[in-house]
């Protein structure tokens, strides 16, 4: 089956104006897509990240039809980001931050009314359609009250719903969870990942900055830095790119000198009658020998547990690479 998305060597770059080059005259390109390139399949949720300039606004904008590239080729559910933006807006949801397109003095209910009025929804489908996502995203409750009285997590909802309301088959999500609680965003990550992806098949693209919530909903991660794509994996594989290390989390009766000789070994707080307990990178396949080694010493072991690197380490570790620290 074809990707819902595909994007081949899309570039693109701005005209950087300020006040000291209006008065100077003097203005410069700034490249903030190079050669980008990605693929997305129907159900896939793929994270999109990077620090802040890397592209991903950008990006975005391209997938939703705001902007066109400067060179490349792309096209959503088989249709071309060039020649067929007009029927491509029809197919996907976008949600954005700091979103003022909505009416203050209108209640939520009207907000959609509004905008599925644009989409040529009528009569008791419109109502049907309206009902069914208020109640997708939990503020059904608020429906009839005035935009103006939402607090900044139900507008983020009703952002959401907007978005569903021609039920398309591409979501575009930039920093949806941005001004949500964290139990208001756990219930959008889990209706995003068991609901729109895996029940309605819905190809989503996640901007996020939030790194551990990329980990926990994504299938798939892309890096962006300087406007091109470092990194294309997915989480679990991502973590292994940099090496086959990982940390470990050793309890024991003693420590060997060999053990806290180790550049990355760390103490952490006994566990319980006077056991250490301590953390070390090591290669996996020198994890039998040490316990050997320990073990040989007189030393008892009583765990020996690995630990998932965090996606927060990786994403440093990555980026430190591009700009060649470490």
């Amino acid at each position: 089956m074809p990707p819902v998305i595909q994007l081949e060597n899309i570039s693109k770059s701005f005209t950087e104006r300020t006040w000291k080059s209006v008065l100077l005259r003097k203005t410069r390109r700034v490249q903030a897509l190079e050669d980008v390139s990605l693929a997305v399949h129907e159900g896939e949720i793929l994270g999109l990240l990077g620090p802040n300039g890397a592209g991903k606004t950008t990006l975005i904008k391209i997938l939703a039809t705001l902007v066109s590239p400067d060179s490349g080729s792309g096209s959503i559910t088989g249709l071309d980001l060039e020649t067929q933006a007009h029927c491509i807006r029809h197919k996907i949801g976008l949600v954005s931050t700091n979103d003022r397109t909505f009416y203050w003095r209108l209640s939520g209910r009207d907000n959609l009314s509004f905008f599925a009025s644009l989409y040529n929804m009528y009569g008791r489908y419109k109502t049907d359609r309206i009902n069914e996502v208020l109640d997708l995203v939990g503020i059904s409750d608020k429906a009839d009250f005035r935009f103006m009285s939402y607090s900044a997590g139900q507008r983020q909802r009703l952002a959401i719903a907007r978005a569903l309301l021609a039920n398309p088959d591409v979501l575009l999500l930039d920093e949806a969870t941005s001004s949500l609680d964290p139990i208001g965003a756990g219930k959008l990550l889990q209706f995003t990942k068991n609901t729109l992806a895996r029940e309605q098949k819905k190809t989503i693209i996640w901007c996020t900055h939030n790194l551990s919530e990329a980990d926990e909903l994504c299938d798939r991660i892309v890096i962006l830095y300087n406007g091109r794509v470092i990194e294309d994996e997915i989480p679990a594989a991502m973590k292994q790119v940099l090496g086959t290390g990982a940390t470990y989390r050793f309890a024991l009766s003693a420590f060997l000198p060999d053990l806290e000789e180790n550049p990355s070994f760390r103490e952490l707080e006994p566990v319980e009658n006077g056991v250490k307990s301590c953390t070390v990178l090591l290669d996996s396949n020198r994890v039998p020998d040490t316990i050997k080694t320990l073990t040989g010493a007189g030393i008892k072991v009583y765990e020996c547990a690995k630990i998932e690197r965090p996606l927060e380490e990786v994403f440093t570790e990555i980026i430190d690479r591009e700009n060649g620290i470490g």
